[in-house]
Parts: structure tokens; sequence; C-alpha cells
């Protein structure tokens, strides 16, 4: 390498000598002329097997990387995930929920709250059908009081979900919303008019949206790294679908055996909020309890 460096000099000398004294032709042949000098030297031949042997290689590692990607399924990053199913991960979280009681305890909570949600849904619809008669009020009506629970939402968010998760705590903040949605039953079964239907709902999503939203997340703080994304995905995805299922079943039945009366089928969820509340209490009190053991053991 040493002998190349020294040859450097020579080259750029002789072509620039036989530059300076002929036309571009004349340049172009000495040039080529005094490369073909140097390469017939031993020192122009080793770079030349040099620069060979780098050119095989690269050429060895593309065509192993062409073969490698003609072996690998499309649309698979590798071969060890293309093997499972989009589905697997729910059968894993089912499997966890049913292995741990804390996971079922917490399942059943968010079962309970999907029924109740769509249960007093299914019911302010049917109040405001009954009591405002044309659509274009009907429609009027819930943006409006979608856009006062907007931004009743956003301001409770930015300034009150972090004192109130700090001083009341998780099993308050996830009793909180249980015990809305009784108080909302109740007065739908003494007053169905469409004024208690947006106070009631107005109510019952800037409690949850503000406290026991954030409060329930705060539940999967005490499990572990697979039961906090597994057993959440199945949480979220199949527990919550199959409860506005039921509150579906069960309103479609209670309204058609009640000759359509809001007032008595809102008398029907009041057991399963009492049950909801039940069931958040106890779960906001075995959370305080695995969180304990985790700060002692740590």
């Amino acid at each position: 390498m040493r002998e190349i460096k020294n040859l450097l000099p020579e080259i750029k000398d002789k072509l620039s000598n036989g530059g300076e004294n002929s036309v571009d032709g004349v340049r172009t042949g000495q040039r080529t002329s005094t490369v073909t000098n140097l390469i017939r030297t031993g020192q122009g031949r080793t770079s030349l097997l040099v620069l060979k042997r780098k050119s095989d290689s690269n050429h060895e590692n593309k065509t192993d990387e062409i073969q490698k990607t003609e072996h690998t399924p499309r649309g698979s990053p590798n071969s060890s995930t293309s093997g499972k199913l989009p589905i697997w991960p729910i059968f894993e979280g089912l499997w966890l929920i049913l292995s741990s009681t804390y996971l079922l305890h917490v399942s059943l909570f968010i079962w309970l709250s999907a029924v109740v949600s769509s249960f007093f849904y299914f019911q302010k619809v049917s109040v405001i059908a009954t009591t405002v008669t044309s659509s274009a009020g009907r429609r009027k009506l819930f943006a409006q009081i979608n856009s006062f629970i907007a931004v009743f939402i956003l301001g409770g968010q930015l300034s009150l979900t972090g004192r109130i998760l700090t001083i009341a705590g998780v099993t308050t903040a996830i009793c909180a919303t249980p015990f809305v949605g009784f108080v909302n039953l109740v007065t739908l079964a003494v007053w169905p008019n469409w004024v208690v239907v947006a106070i009631c709902e107005t109510l019952r999503k800037v409690v949850t949206y503000v406290v026991t939203r954030p409060g329930r997340e705060l539940l999967f703080t005490v499990v572990s790294e697979d039961e906090k994304y597994k057993a959440k995905v199945c949480i979220d995805v199949l527990v919550q679908r199959l409860g506005d299922a039921a509150a579906a079943g069960m309103y479609k039945m209670l309204f058609g055996t009640l000759n359509g009366n809001p007032s008595t089928v809102s008398l029907y969820g009041l057991p399963v909020c009492l049950l909801w509340i039940v069931s958040a209490y106890s779960l906001g009190r075995r959370q305080v309890q695995l969180s304990k053991h985790q700060i002692s053991s740590t």
C-alpha cells in the first residue's frame, strides 16, 4: 500500500504533463498508456486483485439477500411472526383472564359498565323519541348535548382529573360512574323528559371520562406486562362488546314486555347498577392492596 501511495504523485505529474502539450485526443491516449504501464507493475496487479475480491464479496452478499427475500413470505417481517394468526393474542388474553381472579373481577366491572351504559343509551333514545316529535329537533338536541359534554370533558381532564385521582384514590374514582348511573336511572323513572335526559347524559359522560376512565386505567398498573397488554386487549374488545350485546337484548325484552314504558324500564336497570357499585368498590380495594404489596416487595 505504501508503494501504491508513492506512485500516485508520479501518475498525477505524467497526466498533467501529457495534458498541457496536446489536444483532447492526445491527452486521453497519454493517460491511458500511463495507467496501462502502471497496471503492468506488481503494485497495479495487487490493487486490481484487491478490488476484484471486494466486488466479488459484494456480489455474494447481494445474492444472499435476494435468496432470503425470495424464501420469506410476503407481508411478514420474518418467518417466526408469519405463522401467528392475528386473533391469537385474544385467546392468550382470555387465558390470562381465566387464570387470574383479579382480571376476572376487572372483566366483571367493565362488562357491567358496558351493560349500564348501553342500557342508558337505549333509554335516552326512547325518552327523546317520545318527547321530541320532529327528527330535526332530535338531531339538534343531540348535537347541543354532545357539544356541551365535549367542552366540560376537556376542561375537567385538564384541571381536575389528576387532583381527583391523587386526593380521592382509585376506589372513589371507579365508584363515581356507577353511583351516577344509579341516580340517572332513578331520575329518568320519575321524570322521563328531554331536559332530564340532557342533564343526566352530561353528568354521566363527564364523570366517566374525567374520573372513572382514568381510574380504570390504573387498575392495570398492578399486573404483569403480559396481563397489561394481552388481557387488556381481550377485555376492551371481547368483554365490552358482550356487555353491549347483553344490554341490547335485555332492553329489547323489557321494552316489548312493558309496552314501551320508559319509567318502568329504568327501574329494571337498578339491580344491575347496584351490582356495578359493589363490584367497583371491592375492585378498588383489591387494587389498593395489590399496589401496597408491590411497594413493600420492592
